[in-house]
């Protein structure tokens, strides 16, 4: 049997790419073939979210029943998971991440297993700083049909010196306040003189009417029922302002200009670190 890494696929789009990324990261540096377990982690999913890493091209399979443990808070998998904690790192099979630890507990992690299991969001570029050219090709959100308005837009977008914002308030806590975004325009305007700001998320109304753009152009764009396809036009925006989000934060990271300027919350409430080269803007958040 081949040397394996399974690793358990959960939550949103921006977390199913975080947990992609680490593990296939991974098996580079530890030589092991990746399988991806899309239905354990959306057994308890309360969001009715669903896996989307089919739609990128990736290079793991998908895992076979006989390599998923199930459910995480099912017994089979409880017991496994707590027996691997109390294992030195050679003998375990299974790595839930633990979000006090450095890294390191990953990146340095070892195991004479065949066959490892990871368990995490994982969310720092530091998992997989060093295969950051094969993880942006291999998670390239799918083209836009040739012709098409989006694929016309997509281009622009990337074409012109174009700012993405992106807001999360909807059902979503905690929430940024609009003192970050008016800082983070505010240093965009500074910093990159003439620039256009193009605004995403799923609360419009609450940027409409609480923040200042300064004179500068500003567009306003519905959320699609693809979410696909606002994570692809905002990829494709040269800068960016995030919110405390995987989802724009992704968005921010995917693709690279010689110019590019992120401006991303010091805080954003989560265990999220931002990229390396990005602007720290202070915030304060809203539960």
């Amino acid at each position: 049997m081949k040397r394996t890494v399974v690793a358990m696929i959960k939550g949103g789009l921006g977390n199913q790419l975080f947990a992609y990324a680490a593990a296939r990261a991974y098996s580079i540096r530890t030589s092991r073939d990746l399988m991806l377990d899309d239905v354990s982690g959306y057994k308890s999913d309360s969001y009715d979210r669903a896996y989307k890493l089919d739609r990128f091209p990736i290079a793991g399979s998908v895992a076979p029943p006989r390599w998923r443990l199930g459910d995480p808070r099912g017994p089979r998998h409880k017991t496994i998971r707590s027996f691997n904690k109390l294992l030195p790192n050679p003998l375990r099979s299974y790595l839930a991440e633990d979000q006090e630890q450095p890294e390191t507990q990953l990146t340095g992690f070892i195991s004479n297993r065949v066959v490892v299991r990871l368990n995490g969001y994982w969310q720092s570029e530091k998992y997989f700083f060093e295969r950051a050219s094969t993880i942006r090709t291999e998670l390239q959100p799918p083209p836009f049909e040739e012709g098409s308005a989006e694929a016309d837009l997509e281009a622009e977008l990337a074409g012109t010196p174009s700012v993405f914002l992106h807001i999360r308030r909807d059902r979503y806590s905690p929430r940024l306040g609009s003192g970050y975004y008016d800082s983070s325009i505010t240093s965009a305007l500074s910093t990159l003189g003439t620039c256009r700001f193009e605004v995403f998320g799923d609360d419009l109304g609450w940027a409409q009417q609480y923040l200042d753009f300064h004179g500068a152009p500003v567009r306003y764009h519905e959320a699609s029922a693809e979410e696909l396809v606002d994570f692809r036009l905002m990829a494709a925006c040269r800068h960016a302002i995030v919110a405390n989000s995987s989802f724009s934060w992704w968005a921010a990271w995917l693709r690279r200009h010689a110019d590019k300027r992120v401006f991303t919350p010091s805080d954003p409430g989560w265990p999220l670190k931002p990229g390396s080269e990005w602007t720290k803007v202070p915030n304060r958040l809203e539960y």
